[in-house]
């Protein structure tokens, strides 16, 4: 008996390890299934929206911050002006240094700036000296000197060079503006 006893052990030991590597596969595929089925669900169900169009919203608003915040090219240095307000008769003056910028690194548009800086410099004197004293000492009036700025410096520019469109200047900062 004792050896019937012993088969009966291995056939008992054997059948409950069978059952266990079964149990152990059935319970790995059925996990599978489960990844797989919350896999395709979510790569079928529809987009919302509300959801997507909030998306894009954000990646424009990172984009629009990444141009805000680009620091394009500038001059080697500042255009200084000194002029007399207009309407003092000559008893105040403005001091002040220009900086223009451009996007990218345009190198023919810095030579064509170059090569017309006495004419710039021509524009922003006629530009300050026709302002008035509450006109500069203001936001509002100093960004519309600005923005003149911007658009005759612009438009003294050439569209292309040697056929190759070239930039355009984007903004001018003042970099020093003194009211004396």
């Amino acid at each position: 008996m004792s050896e019937e006893d012993e088969e009966i052990k291995d056939d008992k030991a054997n059948s409950t390890t069978k059952w266990l590597i079964m149990g152990g596969i059935l319970l790995v595929f059925v996990v599978l299934q489960v990844v797989l089925a919350v896999f395709f669900v979510n790569m079928l169900k529809p987009e919302d929206p509300h959801l997507k169009a909030m998306q894009e919203e954000q990646q424009k608003n990172q984009e629009t911050l990444k141009r805000q915040t680009a620091m394009g090219k500038t001059l080697e240095e500042p255009i200084e002006i000194t002029v007399n307000i207009a309407k003092t008769n000559g008893e105040n003056y403005l001091k002040s240094s220009v900086q223009l910028e451009w996007p990218g690194e345009d190198e023919l548009l810095e030579q064509e700036i170059n090569a017309r800086l006495p004419k710039i410099k021509n524009i922003i004197i006629d530009i300050l000296s026709s302002r008035t004293m509450d006109e500069l000492l203001t936001v509002e009036g100093k960004r519309s000197v600005r923005d003149m700025i911007v658009s005759d410096v612009n438009a003294i520019l050439p569209a292309e060079v040697n056929g190759k469109e070239i930039g355009f200047v984007s903004t001018a900062y003042f970099v020093e503006f003194i009211i004396q």
